[in-house]
């Protein structure tokens, strides 16, 4: 298995997007994107993703070239037309405005269509703690993968929600999950990787447990978290980020129609000051941490902890890649023409 400094990752990844036509900046944000979210420890949402937006290019549902735009302004609420290009182009771009509009008015919050795939959703709620506010992102997606609670096929997308809460200190408070009981990336990587997952993510389509992960691609489907929960949240995310950002619920959908986006930002001196805010929010996290583990436990960890201890151990000892995937890699790098050594 190959490892990589996330340099050479970054590298190989902006030169792959930069040999299919995508300006430079758009490749660099994506592989920035990418490459960060292997060193956060999701890979799922790392470079693997380099064969499926290609697959996207090829069947024209990806613009390289395209660029987002706001259609709709105010002073707190933006809507933006991501015009199908990158979805993270569009997504850095829409908290940005987000951002901009919480350190006017408090609240910021923007909503994205025709969009594709925007990859980990706790890059950007990050970049809203890291300016000191409350990032709160959401998107639904398509098509749809998970089945509704006591249902047996597809009707809604894994739709993730990411909160992140800004602790005064190097590393926010980051929550990151999609509302299926595992991202359908997660599943893709074991079969690429030709691994068993887990009884109680999948069911085949017969609405039997499966540890097959091809049995999902076989008209299978995945199962929400916590069951009834789970799915009430995720059929919410699909109300708000489809019906009231324009871009579509997508329950029931059978093809790709990308991602509708929700994003806010909270500027907390609206409401109190950031060192008293920051404040309890780490003595809180801090009065968690102090919770003796449970039997097979080390310690107890308050979200974003798994992630930020990744991120120093591969850039410290490299982003381990699995063979079937790095070979799928280089084969599409030669074809573009573009070297690996």
């Amino acid at each position: 298995m190959p490892v990589l400094s996330a340099e050479e990752l970054f590298e190989v990844t902006k030169r792959i997007f930069e040999a299919i036509g995508t300006p430079e900046d758009s490749a660099s944000k994506v592989a920035e994107h990418l490459v960060e979210a292997n060193l956060m420890g999701h890979d799922s949402h790392g470079v693997v993703r380099i064969l499926r937006y290609l697959d996207f290019i090829r069947e024209g549902k990806l613009d390289v070239k395209a660029r987002p735009q706001v259609v709709r302004d105010g002073p707190t609420v933006a809507i933006i037309d991501g015009n199908w290009g990158f979805g993270q182009v569009a997504a850095y771009m829409g908290m940005e405005l987000a951002i901009k509009k919480a350190k006017r008015n408090v609240f910021g919050a923007v909503g994205i269509l025709h969009c594709n795939h925007i990859g980990r959703l706790g890059a950007y709620a990050q970049k809203a703690a890291e300016k000191n506010l409350i990032g709160i992102v959401a998107c639904n997606a398509s098509p749809a993968w998970v089945a509704p609670y006591g249902g047996k096929t597809r009707m809604l997308g894994t739709n993730p929600v990411s909160i992140a809460i800004p602790t005064g200190g190097e590393e926010p408070f980051l929550m990151d999950f999609a509302t299926s009981i595992v991202a359908e990336g997660k599943v893709r990587v074991k079969f690429h990787e030709g691994k068993d997952i887990p009884e109680g993510w999948v069911i085949d389509k017969n609405g039997r447990p499966t540890t097959k992960p091809g049995d999902l691609y076989d008209g299978g489907a995945l199962l929400s978290f916590g069951g009834h929960k789970g799915y009430a949240i995720s059929l919410a995310i699909d109300l708000i980020c489809g019906a009231l950002t324009g871009a579509g619920c997508m329950v029931g959908s059978k093809t790709w129609i990308g991602n509708g986006v929700f994003m806010m930002a909270i500027d907390v001196e609206g409401f109190t000051s950031l060192d008293v805010y920051t404040k309890r929010v780490r003595d809180a996290l801090n009065l968690v941490r102090s919770t003796p583990p449970a039997e097979g436990f080390a310690k107890v960890m308050v979200p974003g902890e798994p992630e930020f201890e990744s991120k120093k151990k591969r850039l410290k000892e490299g982003i381990p890649i699995p063979d079937p995937i790095w070979d799928e890699i280089k084969k599409v790098a030669s074809e573009f023409g573009v070297d690996i050594k």
